[in-house]
């Protein structure tokens, strides 16, 4: 009787110690080969509109500094649409034109610079992620 209940008890433990170590190696090592990153422009904001229940509103910025997966856009003067979900740090409840600011999105890390620039020159902007003023 003892055997048999010490038996039990082993197969029980094999079988939840597989089940974990499924599970584990399962969630575990998904890579993508191509993972969004957020990019981070820093320049000067203008053309602000904001964002409303029927249309997207657009911010333009110029600029000056960015983060190591922008760099290349340094120097542009890009302009991207608002959704109504985007958040905003807005001053007064607009951006005047001139001011300082951040506009961050998300975009495939390995995105070429010619593929970058084409989305987000396209006739449809590229939707912002956040809306810094400061």
């Amino acid at each position: 009787m003892r055997r048999k209940a010490l038996v039990l008890v082993a197969l029980a433990l094999a079988t939840t110690s597989v089940a974990f170590a499924t599970t584990a190696q399962a969630s575990k090592g998904k890579s993508q080969a191509n993972p969004n990153v957020t990019y981070i422009l820093k320049g000067t904001l203008s053309n602000f509109t904001p964002a409303s229940t029927t249309a997207s509103g657009s911010v333009t910025i110029s600029v000056n500094h960015s983060n190591y997966h922008a760099h290349a856009l340094v120097g542009q003067q890009l302009t991207f649409a608002i959704a109504e979900t985007t958040p905003t740090n807005l001053m007064g409840g607009t951006i005047n034109n001139g001011a300082h600011g951040i506009v961050k999105f998300r975009a495939p890390l390995h995105e070429s610079n010619t593929t970058l620039m084409t989305a987000l020159t396209a006739s449809t902007p590229m939707t912002a992620s956040q809306i810094i003023a400061r």
